[in-house]
């Protein structure tokens, strides 16, 4: 089953949502849809000039979802300016704020698990009832405790995992408890890097009930290749080299 799109945080829907060229009625047109958080990250990097870094904390994203989100948006105003197409701004994964979330076809339908509802920000790891969100440090599987480790391809069985706080710039090393389990290892293993305040992930294998729990929580998994020294796969991500994980892979 494909992951489920985290809600991209959006500012307001636009007032004007066609632009056609002139003189040429709509019907004769092609059209290219432009979704919501693709023009948000247009207007948050081209209008307003901020960094990709601010950007993506504005939309509760990552840095390589943001230029993923932007290069999108941008390609997509660059073919229907020389192809002569029209835009449509609709659709997409995004979220208003006040548990106003677009989810598939529910336009704004409104959600009592949005992470925007009411005043919470993304950097609250609080939970909501039962359901613990994610954060906003990154977790890497490792072999050691060293920022020069290796890449672990076992999720739930790896030795080490090496949180970075992008904030403080630095790491912070967490010893698996339960490398040794072969059932039950990798969902003790996601819990924990919850509670953590863990929302994106770097490994090379995950199993359907880690990846669940990490799914539902919000939490962004990225492949890197088993090996990878940890601090190359740490630039790979800022650099938006590594692909997401959208289902499990350790079956």
């Amino acid at each position: 089953m494909a992951r489920e799109p985290k809600c991209r945080r959006v500012e307001a829907i636009p007032k004007v949502s066609l632009f056609k060229p002139a003189g040429k009625p709509h019907a004769c047109l092609e059209e290219v849809v432009i979704k919501l958080e693709e023009l948000e990250a247009i207007r948050l990097k081209d209008l307003l000039g901020l960094e990709q870094e601010e950007g993506a904390e504005r939309m509760g994203v990552s840095r390589p979802t943001f230029q993923r989100i932007l290069m999108e948006g941008r390609s997509k105003v660059a073919g229907a300016l020389i192809e002569g197409q029209a835009i449509r701004i609709e659709g997409g994964n995004y979220c208003l704020g006040q548990a106003k979330c677009r989810k598939a076809e529910h336009f704004e339908k409104r959600r009592d698990d949005c992470f925007y509802g009411g005043n919470r920000a993304r950097e609250d790891t609080q939970q909501s009832g039962e359901k613990t969100l994610a954060g906003t440090k990154i977790a890497i599987c490792a072999d050691s405790d060293s920022p020069s480790a290796l890449i672990d391809g076992r999720f739930g069985q790896c030795a080490y995992f090496m949180l970075w706080d992008e904030e403080r710039q630095c790491f912070t090393a967490v010893r698996n408890g339960r490398p040794e389990l072969n059932k039950g290892a990798g969902t003790g293993a996601a819990q924990e890097l919850l509670q953590l305040g863990v929302g994106y992930l770097i490994c090379n294998r995950i199993g359907p009930k880690a990846f669940a729990v990490m799914q539902k929580a919000g939490v962004e998994i990225y492949a890197a290749k088993e090996g990878l020294i940890l601090e190359a796969a740490l630039k790979q991500y800022r650099a938006g080299q590594l692909p997401l994980i959208e289902a499990a892979n350790n079956i």
